[in-house]
């Protein structure tokens, strides 16, 4: 399983499908892969699958879980997000105090 950071901008408006006989609804969001040091690498939208990975996925930084799978549709092994877990945003320092002179 491979891990990832994520940042999710917006959570895109569910769309039908419908594949071989099959129907259903896609969710997706708006995206960027980050580096470890936060700075974005790449901008894209990420599909959300299952129930629980979507009521998860809301506006924020997470590290992203995941897995390889064949697509039903053309038969290519592609990357599936599989979690997401939060990653806090970084803790501020309080302003030092500012020096006393001596004298």
């Amino acid at each position: 399983m491979q891990t990832s950071i994520i940042q999710i901008f917006k959570i895109n408006e569910p769309r039908a499908w419908a594949f071989e006989g099959k129907t259903g609804t896609a969710h997706s969001a708006e995206c960027a892969l980050l580096t470890q040091d936060g700075v974005i690498e790449q901008v894209g939208v990420l599909k959300l699958r299952g129930d629980e990975l979507i009521a998860k996925a809301k506006p924020g930084i997470y590290a992203g879980s995941f897995s390889l799978r064949a697509n039903p549709a053309s038969r290519v092994i592609e990357a599936v997000l599989t979690d997401l877990t939060p990653i806090p945003p970084a803790a501020k320092a309080p302003p030092a105090a500012p020096a006393t002179p001596k004298g």
